[in-house]
């Protein structure tokens, strides 16, 4: 069995022995089991049957009396399915006759329902008839006529049940005919068919027989087969990435020979690829099978080989056997995820997944993390939980979220699905134009299922904010959304969208008080019941509101009724039920009404619900309106009246059921309470609802074994009743004493044969009352005769004798009393009854007087007299001797010859007169009857021995020899049993024989018992003789002859007992090599023992041959034997352990080089070889490292070399593994041994923990400080530049650090800056200080410039006057180069500064100094900063003319351009006006031109009374209008201005 770390969990979950199945029925034929339900067992011996064994309750077998072919069960309810060939499929269950019944059910005349089925084969015919039977009901569901063989048959489901014939598969579905779906291909003809499967979708079908080659693989759809060149398939589902639909997957296994290598493959293919959607990549792996099963082939699983493969990938994850007997049989457990085996020993065991230990299997064991992980995750699996983190975290790190969301989503056991998961995605920031990472993590957990609480409250408010209301309802109905009070509150805010949905039911009575959201709550309530199409969200949103409304402070404001009525107008049933079960729980009288109605309105449509409603409780107030409504028998009926027959009372629930003639209800209700009460009452109906409803057994068990009913009330009602059966009445007559009464009734109702069997099987005694109401009956006197006949010697006499003498009929006896007398009967009213002896006779026996009936009888008897010989007196003298004078008997028995030898013999020894028994016994040749009362009584076994050997017969002998066994004699009863031919008592002769040690002599009885009996117990244990005495020639002989000892078990004991060399004979005989193998160890015949081994090829004989060898230093041997045991990862470890106690190192350590180059060479033994060097060979750990770091278990030989200090190899193990922490710790802790300069580099920019980098820089400090700048150059983009700088301060070293600085400069780092600057300064490099300055101003500028102004060098100061100058202290810088005579650095300096006044006050330095030159320099340099007034009064007063006027020359060029410029701008601006102006002036022609051209008007005669010479001239005294366009002004053009250079202006 597996171990307790394996991914596979073994056990037995039942022995089929153990519940009484012959071990000869458990075989392929004989045992079906199509489901985890049940087990099905054909027997044909004693009787034929069927055993049906339910896995919920195995102990209980279900065994029926059923003859077939072939018997199975349904995969799922209690129907059976036979097949007949060659005989009848009937079944019966008594021996009475019966006669069939067109139900299928027959009733025997012990009144028994028993299955029947017709003759299975037509005669003269090959055709086979299937049935199928109800087990519960008892009754035939199907019948149908083959019109061929049927090889076998096999159920699809529930309902089809598919049947494999000579040349095609048909489906037999329902009450309809079989229909063919497919022709057998050719490969299949005449093979045998050991499976037939379809896929889920019944689409596929595939059919299996037992040749290689042979599945047949069926398309429903496209009604086309294909053969496979394979063996055993299986049908999968699976759900591919993408897919909304599972895929349909098909496994099969090949076999294939090439060049005569033999390759065994497992193939993975889908089935109907989904069209548009990705597909399965079929996939393949290979099948190993140890050399013993090289000629194997898988089918399902056979010799307990268990192979598991990850579905998706084809991996292989586990290998073992598990059984070491055959396996015929599997059938999926689907309950609890795994499968049941069958082995030929009876074992039915259940294989299921290791859930704790899978996951860290694959991960460890197999090291393949991403199988893993996938297996976690679909099978939501523990174990992968730091692997799962891992993975999300890196794909977080690498912003893959979708990738990071799926993986979350999927996580086993939801170990992703927190608050934290949340958060994270939250931080994520938003890019423009992408969905953010936190609505990509909820839309995937939507594609998934259900959210939980706090992602539900996080969606909902990104939801809110959105105010996307209808997405939120989209997701409430369609359960997207786990509602709790957070959520309810966070919606409520809503006008228009109901809370009501989003609270729990707690939560959502605090929204009661708020009209609002209660007004809201009716609309939704009404939105929910719109109709009877109404959707499953709103629906279950009607049935929230309305508890909602029923659980409100002060009672619900709408009537219960009305609310259950508002569902049912809308055919809402379901919903209406689901109200009522909720506001009914109080269970208050009240609510009678609505209990009813619940019941009733579930009768009539759900008539299961209504059970289910009932089964949970329901009050009393309404189990008689549910026996009203219901019509019919329920059993939750029954449950209900136990429920409550407290409250109304075992009588008051009788009276229930008997006043609605519900005899089968008040059946089970009372059964439920016959075992533990003494009510009569409670027993008498118990008896009478068995009765009408026909369930006679019962009846007949109560009145059998109950004790409490009224014996006379129970009479009259079965005779009442007349039941068919009339056992029940018997008992109940038969225990009461009713025995006329029973007589007369059964013979008024011809039940004749009832008053025999009483007569003759249940109370012989009670012959003469059933003869006497016969007799009053007027019986017929033959069958009086025949009955009193068929009792004989077991009835008594005297009753009988009286019952006729009373009625004057003595005569009917005379026939009946000598058949008594001749049969030697010693009654003496059996004799007083047909002789009349003397009155004297009699009268002695009256009166008691033995010694004077004595004497009477001598002088009758022994005196020649007429009843000399008389059988019956010659008998009574001696029985009387015996009581009243033993002396006497001796006597009689010499003397009397014609006496009853055997009774009066057992009289006497009764009497303890043991030689008088033993005389008579001898006297009529009793021979077995006289030793055993020589045995028995006289105790003396010498006086047996010589009694045997004068009668010589076997009889004799045999009980001579059991008496010898029992007082020890063993030798001597041996002898006897042989005398006697006995072999019945070989168990207590083996037994005794060897407790004696006695085996030459049990080896001759053994001999002789062969030859009676073929007894497994008696060979073995012939064999086992033939090894104590050393007879191992014999035992080779026998063995060869035909035989049926058990020789495994005899090869067992001898090995236990150390018999080596019988053992060795009996193992090599049955090829049990691997006992032959530790056989052969223990007779120090290694090479023998390994050549065993080979064969054997099991792990537990290589072992222990190979630690044997290694014992006797048999090293090339033990080698041999280890690469056997080292392939498997189990046994590697104990191998290596077992060499190492014993000091053979350099012999393990070849071993392990030889296992590198197997086949089945895994990384154990590369690991284990690299521990081995570790520990005794360093010099080749490394090369073993570099060429196998693939194949190494890294972890293990960390350990190994971290104990050994191979800080070499170590720090190679850890960059393997990636471990680069521990590998640079270990090369600065171990630098003499583990540094290399190149390899740390590597390491170093690969570690997790900063501080190594600072670590390092001292570890190169103190060690190779040659080298710093190479590592520091390499760490240059991960350290801290300030620290470095500070640790290189402290230490005084920081010139050695000169070219990283230099490198790292770039980085405007302020320690750098000023740590390369003081090196500057230190080499007096003033070029280099001068352009880190210009190019890093990341430094203490002044406090540089200070420390340098005063330098002995010229250069340095000028570094500090450009330093002071970048810093803007332009006096100081001035100041500064004024005073180291660098003018061209001041002037420059100065007119950088942008200050008037620092310029002119440089131009009065150099006059002041005498500089003309610098002067006339200046001018220029400073020429925007300096007034040219106050260069040419400088210069006139200091009489520097000449060296201004360049200077002068340059402004008045300079002032007379810009005059130039202005001008030229002034005359374009006076262009521009001109030409807007006659832009104008065109317009207003335009304008004027209509008036133009119209005639001048007349003038108006003068208005009377208005004259004056003003208005007779028209318009001559109207000024003259003005000339348009101003043209008086010339041009337009303004007047110029006079140019001129401005006035002088003064000092």
């Amino acid at each position: 069995m597996a171990a307790a770390n394996a991914p596979i969990t073994m056990k037995e979950a039942l022995t089929l022995t153990s519940i009484g199945i012959n071990p000869q029925f458990i075989t392929f034929t004989n045992v079906t089991m199509e489901s985890d339900k049940y087990i099905c067992v054909r027997e044909t011996a004693p009787q034929n049957s069927v055993v049906i064994i339910d896995m919920n309750m195995p102990m209980q077998p279900l065994r029926r009396p059923i003859t077939a072919d072939s018997a199975l069960m349904n995969p799922n309810t209690r129907i059976l399915a036979l097949k007949g060939e060659r005989s009848r499929v009937c079944g019966e269950y008594g021996k009475s006759s019966c006669e069939p019944v067109s139900s299928g059910v027959r009733e025997s005349t012990s009144g028994q329902s028993q299955m029947r089925a017709e003759d299975a084969q037509l005669p003269g015919t090959t055709q086979d008839h299937l049935q199928i039977f109800n087990i519960e009901a008892k009754a035939k569901l199907k019948s149908h006529q083959m019109p061929e063989q049927a090889r076998s048959y096999y159920p699809l489901n529930s309902l089809v049940l598919n049947v494999v014939a000579c040349a095609a598969c048909l489906v037999f579905c329902g009450e309809s005919e079989p229909v063919k779906m497919f022709d057998r291909t050719a490969n299949l003809a005449n093979n045998q068919i050991i499976n037939y499967k379809c896929d889920p979708s019944e689409k596929w079908l595939v059919l299996i027989g037992i040749a290689p080659g042979s599945p047949e693989l069926f398309s429903v759809d496209q009604q086309r087969s294909q053969a496979l060149e394979a063996h055993a398939a299986s049908f999968a589902s699976f759900r591919i990435a993408g897919n909304d639909k599972d895929s349909i997957l098909i496994s099969f296994a090949t076999k294939t020979s090439n060049a005569g290598q033999i390759t065994s493959k497992l193939h993975v293919i889908e089935l109907g690829a989904q069209p548009g959607k990705p597909s399965f990549t079929k996939k393949q792996a290979d099948l190993f099978f140890p050399p013993d099963f090289a000629d194997d082939f898988p089918v399902a699983m056979q010799l307990g080989l268990l192979f598991v493969y990850d579905l998706e990938t084809a991996t292989a994850v586990y290998r073992n056997r598990i059984s070491p007997d055959p396996i015929f049989l599997t059938s999926e457990a689907s309950s609890v995820g795994g499968f049941y085996a069958v082995n030929r020993r009876g074992q039915v065991l259940l294989a299921t997944v290791n859930e704790s230990t899978i996951i860290p299997f694959v991960s460890g064991q197999l090291n393949n993390l991403e199988l893993a992980v996938n297996l976690a995750k679909r099978g939501n699996l523990p174990g992968a939980e730091n692997l799962v983190v891992q993975r999300f975290q890196e794909l977080f790190a690498q912003t893959k979220y979708k990738e990071a969301a799926e993986l979350a989503a999927e996580s086993p056991q939801g170990i992703l699905r927190t608050p934290d998961t949340v958060a994270k995605f939250q931080s994520v920031p938003v890019q423009a134009g992408q969905t953010p990472p936190l609505l990509q993590y909820f839309g995937t957990l939507l594609t998934k299922g259900k959210l939980n609480a706090f992602e539900s409250l996080e969606l909902s408010r990104l939801v809110v904010n959105q105010n996307k209301k209808n997405l939120l309802e989209n997701w409430l109905a369609e359960d997207k959304l786990e509602c709790s009070e957070e959520l309810g509150d966070l919606v409520k805010c809503w006008r228009n969208c109901s809370p009501f949905g989003c609270y729990g039911y707690n939560s959502l009575m605090h929204c009661n008080d708020n009209s609002a959201y209660l007004e809201t709550g009716w609309v939704y309530a009404r939105l929910s019941v719109p109709s009877a199409n109404h959707s499953s969200g709103r629906s279950s949103g009607a049935v929230n509101f309305a508890l909602m409304m029923s659980q409100m402070e002060g009672g619900c404001p709408v009537d219960y009724n009305t609310i259950t009525d508002l569902f049912l107008q809308r055919n809402m049933i379901r919903e209406a039920t689901a109200f009522l079960l909720d506001v009914l729980k109080p269970n208050l009288p009240e609510h009678a009404f609505l209990q009813t109605k619940v019941l009733e309105i579930n009768l009539v449509t759900f008539p299961n619900v209504a059970d289910a409603i009932l089964a949970n409780g329901v009050t009393p107030a309404i189990v008689h309106v549910f026996v009203r409504s219901s019509g019919s028998f329920s059993y939750a009926i029954v449950e209900v009246a136990k429920e409550y027959c407290e409250h109304l009372g075992v009588e008051a629930c009788i009276k229930l059921f008997e006043q609605f003639k519900s005899y089968e209800g008040l059946y089970f209700f009372l059964g439920s309470y016959l075992s533990s009460s003494e009510d009569p009452e409670i027993h008498f109906k118990y008896i009478e609802a068995a009765a009408k409803t026909g369930q006679i057994k019962e009846v007949e068990r109560v009145t059998r074994e109950s004790d409490f009913y009224n014996p006379e009330k129970t009479k009259n009602f079965l005779m009442d009743a007349k039941l068919p059966d009339a056992r029940p009445l018997i008992n109940v007559c038969d225990r009461f004493g009713f025995v006329p009464d029973l007589t007369h009734y059964l013979y008024s109702n011809n039940m004749l044969r009832y008053i025999e069997g009483y007569v003759q099987k249940v109370n012989p005694g009670n012959a003469p009352l059933v003869v006497g109401q016969l007799l009053d009956d007027e019986c017929p006197e033959d069958f009086i005769k025949g009955l009193i006949l068929s009792v004989r010697s077991l009835l008594p006499v005297e009753p009988l004798v009286e019952e006729c003498e009373k009625r004057n009929r003595l005569r009917l006896l005379t026939q009946f009393l000598e058949h008594l007398v001749s049969e030697g009967s010693q009654d003496v009213h059996v004799h007083n009854a047909l002789e009349q002896v003397s009155a004297a006779v009699k009268a002695f026996m009256t009166a008691d007087l033995p010694h004077e009936l004595i004497e009477l009888l001598e002088k009758i008897v022994l005196q020649n007299s007429a009843f000399s010989g008389n059988f019956n007196l010659q008998n009574l003298l001696i029985l009387t001797a015996i009581k009243a004078d033993p002396s006497r008997v001796m006597d009689y028995i010499n003397r009397l010859d014609n006496f009853d030898g055997p009774a009066v013999g057992e009289v006497a020894v009764e009497a303890q007169l043991y030689e008088e028994a033993y005389a008579i016994f001898k006297k009529f040749n009793l021979n077995v009857q006289a030793v055993n009362v020589l045995l028995d009584n006289i105790r003396d076994i010498n006086r047996a021995v010589e009694f045997a050997f004068r009668v010589e017969e076997d009889a004799v002998w045999s009980q001579v020899a059991k008496a010898q066994l029992r007082e020890g004699l063993v030798s001597d009863a041996i002898e006897s049993f042989i005398r006697a031919d006995d072999a019945t008592q070989f168990l207590e002769v083996i037994r005794a024989a060897e407790d004696a040690d006695v085996y030459h002599d049990l080896v001759k009885y053994l001999l002789m018992v062969r030859q009676k009996a073929k007894e497994p117990k008696v060979d073995s244990e012939l064999i086992y003789a033939y090894a104590k005495i050393d007879r191992l020639g014999d035992i080779e002989e026998f063995i060869l002859m035909p035989n049926v000892a058990n020789l495994p078990s005899v090869g067992d004991r001898l090995y236990d007992e150390a018999l080596y060399e019988a053992a060795k004979i009996i193992f090599a005989f049955i090829s049990n090599w691997g006992k032959l193998a530790i056989t052969l160890v223990k007779l120090k015949q290694f090479q023998g023992a390994v050549d065993a081994a080979r064969k054997a090829n099991s792990a537990k004989t290589w072992k222990e041959v190979c630690f044997a060898c290694v014992d006797a230093e048999e090293f090339r041997l033990a080698q041999i034997c280890g690469l056997n045991i080292i392939v498997q990862v189990d046994d590697l470890e104990e191998v290596s352990e077992y060499y190492q106690n014993r000091g053979c190192f350099n012999e393990l350590i070849s071993l392990m080089e030889s296992g590198l180059g197997l086949e089945r060479a895994h990384m154990g033994i590369f690991t284990e070889l690299g521990v081995l060097y570790a520990r005794y060979r360093h010099e080749k750990l490394m090369e073993h490292i570099k060429l196998f770091s693939t194949r190494l278990n890294i972890p293990k030989l960390i350990r190994a070399c971290d104990e050994q200090q191979h800080w070499q190899e170590l720090t190679y193990l850890y960059i393997q593994y990636d471990e680069f922490d521990n590998a640079a710790t270990t090369v600065m802790n171990h630098s003499p041994e583990a540094w290399d300069h190149m390899q740390f580099k590597d390491i170093i920019v690969k570690v997790a923990n900063v501080e190594l980098y600072y670590k390092a820089v001292h570890f190169y400090l103190q060690e190779h400080p040659d080298l710093i700048n190479d590592v520091l150059n390499v760490l240059a983009l991960r350290v801290d530049h300030t620290r470095v700088v500070d640790i290189m301060r402290k230490a005084g070293h920081l010139r050695l650090v000169k070219p990283y600085m230099v490198a790292v400069q770039s980085n405007n780092v302020s320690a750098v800056n000023e740590a390369l600057n003081e090196v500057y300064i230190e080499d007096e490099d003033y070029d280099r200080l001068h352009e880190s300055i210009d190019l890093h101003d990341n430094f203490d500028q002044i406090g540089l410039a200070q420390k340098i102004e005063k330098h002995e060098l010229l250069e340095m100061r000028r570094v500090a006057a450009y330093i002071y100058k970048k810093a803007g202290r332009w006096k100081q810088s001035i100041a500064l180069s004024k005073k180291d005579n660098l003018y061209k650095d001041a002037m420059e300096t100065a007119s950088q500064s942008g200050d008037r006044e620092l310029a002119e006050e440089l131009l009065v330095y150099f006059i002041e100094q005498g500089k003309k030159e610098c002067f006339a320099s200046c001018l220029f340099v400073c020429y925007d900063l300096i007034r040219p007034d106050v260069a040419l009064e400088l210069a006139w007063m200091n009489n520097m003319i000449d060296f201004a006027f360049p200077y002068l020359l340059q402004f008045i060029r300079e002032y007379t351009g810009k005059v130039d410029e202005l001008i030229k701008d002034k005359i374009e601006a006076m262009k521009e006006e001109k030409a807007k102006e006659n832009e104008e002036k065109d317009v207003i022609k335009q304008q004027n031109m209509y008036a133009q051209l119209l005639p001048l008007a007349l003038p108006a005669p003068p208005m009377p009374g208005m004259g004056g010479s003003g208005m007779g001239g028209g318009y001559a005294g109207a000024p003259p209008p003005p000339p348009m366009g101003g043209m008086g002004m010339g041009m337009g053009m303004p007047p110029m201005p006079p140019f001129g250079m401005p006035p002088m202006g003064s000092y």
